[in-house]
């Protein structure tokens, strides 16, 4: 087994998982200017700051694209799936593990949901799986980037083309992500995005995204959005209240100046965590794909008694996450649903165990090279001492 000395280190500095606060800082100044001028315009609603990150945001991804912004990414997935117009109960194909959000934000739409297994070491939406699952009551594939990384996309464009399926993203976790190149968003009919906080382009509270090449499909988005009408007490559908407010785009407009250097940063940490723990018993690290551009979100590895290893690195100094807890079949609200049926054996052992590693644009390389050599000291400890 691959050993690693245990690099030396002030007792008292520990290493988060997510350092909002140090991040938050670097640019400090800036988002309080952006508040500022969202206060004085009295823009709380719409307003320049949400004209302009729509417009910004749909332009990083690619001069064809729209966006809508809303208020959360799981209200992203439901105003994205009424604005495809599918017939009620229509299927959705989604993976078994991701996190509740997605299934929430199809069934509140009127979907059914099938699941489907991840592949092993991506731990991403499986192609395979999905031909032998689709039926004709499938209307749209749902393949989640999650940590990152995203699926498959052309395997998965040309079966739900083949099927005559939508495919709508659920790019929650990879800003910034490439498929052969090609970016996130542009591989679906629909993309839908969060700005949770924690995520690589994250806003200071809530805040979602919808992103499409089709105009159209967004006009729909932004009028289910905002009670069904595009306009002021225009109410041509059931809609409902999910837009995104000035303050947290101004945040957004400002983060999203700095999100390729952050990426490139967590990419750059990435590889320090893949050069230092290659090759040691117990620890199973993620797949990168050569095909895509990996944007690590989390940086997750898979270790037996979890608990244990989330223990040690605590008492080192080093928090952890874990990514998620249960995959979608094994949630209690889904307890005694036909969403459960089926063998998701690669989704439950990454909800068994999965550990999520520090990646953050305040990190240093040392502080990564810390992480990997305290993960390396755990594997290369006795038995006994993790007792």
């Amino acid at each position: 087994m691959k050993t690693l000395k245990l690099v030396s280190r002030h007792k008292d500095k520990n290493i988060s998982l997510l350092d909002l606060q140090g991040l938050t800082a670097q640019n400090r100044e800036e988002y309080l200017e952006a508040i500022a001028a969202v206060i004085d315009s009295a823009g709380f609603i719409g307003g320049n700051a949400v004209e302009k990150f729509e417009r910004s945001f749909a332009e990083w991804v690619g001069s064809e694209f729209h966006a809508v912004g809303c208020g959360n990414g799981t209200d992203a997935i439901t105003l994205a799936v009424k604005a495809l117009d599918l017939p009620a109960g229509a299927e959705a194909i989604i993976p078994a593990m991701t996190f509740f959000g997605t299934s929430e934000g199809l069934l509140n739409a009127g979907l059914t949901i099938k699941l489907v297994d991840v592949e092993a070491g991506t731990w991403l939406m499986d192609p395979a799986s999905v031909e032998n699952a689709i039926t004709k009551n499938t209307k749209v594939l749902v393949p989640v980037h999650l940590y990152g990384q995203m699926a498959q996309m052309d395997r998965l464009r040309e079966i739900a083309d083949r099927f005559e399926c939508r495919i709508l993203e659920d790019a929650a976790q990879a800003h910034g992500s490439r498929w052969k190149n090609r970016p996130v968003g542009s591989w679906g009919d629909l993309a839908s995005f969060s700005f949770y906080p924690g995520k690589n382009l994250g806003a200071f509270g809530d805040a979602g995204a919808v992103l499409s090449r089709d105009e159209a499909l967004i006009k729909r988005c932004s009028a289910f959005g905002k009670h069904g009408g595009l306009e002021k007490y225009q109410h041509d559908a059931i809609g409902g209240n999910s837009r995104l407010d000035g303050i947290q785009a101004a945040v957004l407009n400002i983060k999203l100046k700095y999100v390729d250097r952050w990426n490139e940063i967590r990419r750059s940490l990435a590889n320090i965590y893949f050069e230092k723990l290659a090759n040691i018993d117990g620890l199973e690290l993620p797949v990168e794909s050569p095909s895509a551009h990996h944007t690590y979100h989390l940086f997750v590895v898979l270790v037996e008694e979890r608990e244990k290893f989330c223990q040690y690195l605590k008492e080192k100094g080093v928090g952890t996450g874990i990514h998620y807890p249960q995959a979608i079949h094994q949630i209690p609200a889904f307890r005694g649903s036909s969403i459960c049926k089926g063998h998701f054996p690669n989704a439950e052992r990454v909800a068994r165990s999965a550990v999520s590693l520090p990646i953050c644009p305040t990190m240093s390389n040392d502080d990564a090279a810390y992480v990997a050599s305290v993960v390396a000291s755990y594997f290369n400890s006795k038995p006994d001492r993790r007792t």
